[in-house]
Formats: C-alpha cells, structure tokens, sequence
C-alpha cells in the first residue's frame, strides 16, 4: 500500500475524493485503508465515492443541529473532555 500524497488532492477536499483514494490504494492511514479490506465496508466505500457520503453527510448535520446544546450557566466546558468538574 502506498501513503496517501496530501498534493495529489485540492486541499479542502473532503468525502468522495477520500474514498475515491482508498479505493486507489490510498489511504491516509493504515487504518482507513482498510475500509476497503471487507465486502461490507468496502461496499460503504464504493458507494460514498459516488456521493452518498454527502447525502449522510448533510442529514447528520442536520440531526446534530437539532439537539438542544446546553449553553451559558446550564453547560459544561470541559478543558479536559475526560474529566467533569
């Protein structure tokens, strides 16, 4: 497997050029490399090169927007997200 080159791809470039390069031999990482390593992962691959990711995409950020965050006096800021005070 060859490393991904960072310069092969636009720098913002982001969901179906990521997986079009895993399905090239590609990955950033060892780890997303293999994605592609199962029929069932590999499935999700292939289909998010043809923009399904940005579909899910979208609809979990949609999702995510619609929790109710708590703010000012009624949340949390956590310095060190393992630790509550």
């Amino acid at each position: 497997m060859r490393g991904w080159d960072q310069d092969q791809l636009r720098p913002l470039a982001f969901g179906s050029p990521y997986y079009r390069s895993l399905l090239e031999g590609r990955g950033i990482l060892f780890a997303d490399q293999q994605f592609t390593g199962s029929e069932e992962t590999g499935s999700w691959v292939r289909a998010y090169v043809w923009d399904l990711f940005r579909k899910d995409f979208a609809e979990a950020m949609l999702k995510l927007s619609s929790m109710q965050v708590l703010t000012t006096l009624n949340g949390q800021v956590r310095v060190n997200c393992s630790k509550a005070t």
